[in-house]
Formats: C-alpha cells, structure tokens, sequence
C-alpha cells in the first residue's frame, strides 16, 4: 500500500476555490506574496455577459434572458491567465472515478499537488453548514496527498488552515456531479509550472491591462461595457416581452451573480439572518487587488480605478436591493424596478468604462 504526502504552505482565502491551490503552488515556488483574491480578480471579476435565448421547449421556444457580472467558469479564466502566469494545465473529466484517481496519485507522485472539481460541499463534513444539507455542486479543492491502506486523499480547501482528509468513497460521491457549465462529473485538473514564473507586478499589468481591452472593446456588443449599456437599454422593455415567470427567474439569477459567490439574500429566503455575502459583484474584492498592485508599483492609476470600482459596486449593490425588494414584492419596487435598474446600470457602466481607461493610460 502506498502513501505519498506533498508539503505546501496554504493560505486562507475563501470564495476563490479553484485558483487558491495555484496561487498557494505559485507562492511556493515564485517566493512572491499574492494580494488576496489575486488570480480570481485578474482573471474573472468585472467581465460582464447580458445574455438572451430562446430554447426549444417541444414545439414552442423557452425565453431566458441573464445578465453576469462576473465570469467564473473555471476553464476560461484558466486559458486567460495560464501563459501570463507561467502554467500548464489539462482538464480530465467524464471518466471513471478509479481512472481520475489513478491519474491524479501518479501525479501526486510526480511533487505536484491535482485540483479536484468542481465537486458537491453537500458531501463535505468538514462543513457543517452545507454537509447532507444543501447541494453546492461548484467547489474546488487543492489535493496534496493520499493514503491507500486508509483509503483517503488529502486536501487543501480555500476556507480552512491546513490538510483535510477525504475518504475515497465520499471523495467519489462529491466528484459524481451532474454535468454543468464548469465540469462533468470525476473531474481533475492537472498543473505543470515553468521553471522560471512571471513576478507579480509583470502578471498584474498583463492581465489588467488584457481585462480592460476585452471590457472596453469586446467583440461583440453583448460583452463587456456595450453589453451593460445595452441591458441598461433594454431593461424596461424585458418585463413586457418576457412571462412572469421568465422575468421573476431573469430578476432571480442575476440577484444571486451579484454576490461574491453566488447565492440569493437571506430575506429572499425566507430568512431574517444577516448576509455574510455582500451583494457588489465582488467589486470590493477587484479593488482591493488594484489598490495594493498600485501602491506596491507606484500605480497611481490603478489605485484610481480602484476607487471607480467601490463606487460602482455601491450601485450594484443599490441594484440588488431594489431586485431583492421587488422579489418580496414590496410596491415601490415593483412599481418601478426597469426604470431605477435602468438607470443604476447606466452609471455602473459609465463609471467602470472609467476605471477601466485608467487602467490602460
């Protein structure tokens, strides 16, 4: 029976489940300190998607409209930073359990520690809250070891300090997702590094400067700035063109991308508990990253942006709210949510499309 352990110095850092255990292999191996939410920021926080379809439901089309404001499909922030960073990645998905185990131990034999997900928190029990409770098939987690005669992995997971163990049979269960937009089910990701990475600074004025082109001019105009002033447009008309129900649900799910992970305020819920997920888009979080990237490289425009970012959240968050008491069906709101939202997202727009101006002089 085998058993191989990597030692990793981790950091805590939640809500950035698939790039934690990067950031933590790129700290080890680079030397270099990473502000909070680095990779994540760089990589997914602030692209913005207004998104329409039709799906054919039978002989009639199935309206969805969406509206994201940031993007967190794993693979695609990957394939944006991977050769700014200075990493290698391959996805192996829709296998067998024992096969992905197989590759993942022979990469773990190798020194480098396997991102296993997305996979299910509600068999985590070492999250209490969410443990045979409530089905969160999006998490990651950073595997660093196993042991055969215990028949277990072990892991390093973005909201805990140090190693957690995982049975092989709940490990298999949790990887037994149905297939989303981020992964099939028994999903790994395998990481090479150059031997020689980028500096911290190099990767920040890269990636910044490649999120702010694709934000300021996307290839199509249902992206970036264009797209948020295109749904500032079209707001008002969308609950007259689509049902109801299509609109309560269109009105749902962008309330609950607004959050720093995605989830719906507890009010909507039925709850009166406080929210720990604020409800800005993670624009705190962006510009948290710009403002230490600025002061660190004398960046003035980068702390400037950083500023443009609160303000914009602020509103984002103005917009949630309005979203969160049309759904309790407060009157005010539901009297003139296109218009209020109408008008909040056109600043929102105008106020990034400055931050991101900055970040390019």
């Amino acid at each position: 029976m085998c058993k191989k352990m990597i030692t990793l110095p981790h950091h805590v850092s939640d809500y950035e489940c698939m790039w934690n255990g990067i950031e933590d292999i790129y700290q080890l191996k680079s030397g270099e300190k990473l502000p909070d939410y680095f990779f994540f920021a760089l990589a997914g926080y602030g692209d913005f998607a207004y998104i329409k379809q039709k799906i054919q439901q039978g002989d009639t089309y199935e309206r969805t409209v969406h509206a994201a404001w940031n993007d967190g499909r794993t693979k695609k922030m990957y394939e944006r930073l991977a050769s700014i960073v200075g990493f290698q990645y391959k996805h192996i998905e829709g296998r067998t359990f024992h096969y992905t185990m197989k590759k993942a131990k022979e990469q773990i034999n190798q020194g480098m520690p396997v991102v296993l997900g997305a996979l299910d928190m509600y068999y985590l029990p070492y999250y209490p809250k969410f443990y045979e409770k409530i089905h969160i098939p999006i998490h990651y987690v950073l595997m660093v070891g196993y042991d055969e005669e215990a028949n277990c992995v072990y892991v390093q997971d973005c909201g805990l300090e140090g190693e957690q163990v995982l049975s092989m049979d709940i490990l298999e269960k949790a990887l037994a997702i149905e297939k989303t937009g981020l992964s099939d089910k028994n999903a790994i990701c395998l990481l090479t590094f150059d031997e020689q990475l980028k500096s911290v600074g190099e990767i920040a004025t890269k990636a910044l400067t490649q999120k702010a082109k694709s934000q300021l001019y996307p290839p199509v105009k249902f992206l970036g700035i264009p797209g948020m002033r295109k749904l500032a447009k079209e707001f008002q008309q969308l609950q007259n063109e689509l049902t109801e129900e299509q609109y309560n649900q269109m009105i749902t799910n962008i309330l609950m991308f607004t959050g720093t992970v995605p989830c719906l305020p507890n009010a909507v819920l039925g709850s009166k508990e406080k929210d720990f997920v604020k409800h800005m888009a993670a624009r705190e979080e962006l510009a948290g990253v710009l403002r230490v990237i600025g002061k660190e490289y004398e960046i003035k425009e980068y702390e400037k942006a950083a500023d443009y970012f609160i303000e914009s959240g602020l509103y984002i968050q103005e917009m949630s709210d309005w979203f969160t008491a049309y759904l309790l069906q407060e009157k005010a709101a539901c009297d003139s949510l296109g218009e209020r939202v109408s008008e909040l997202i056109y600043k929102i727009a105008s106020i990034e499309e400055k931050a991101y101006i900055s970040i390019l002089k």
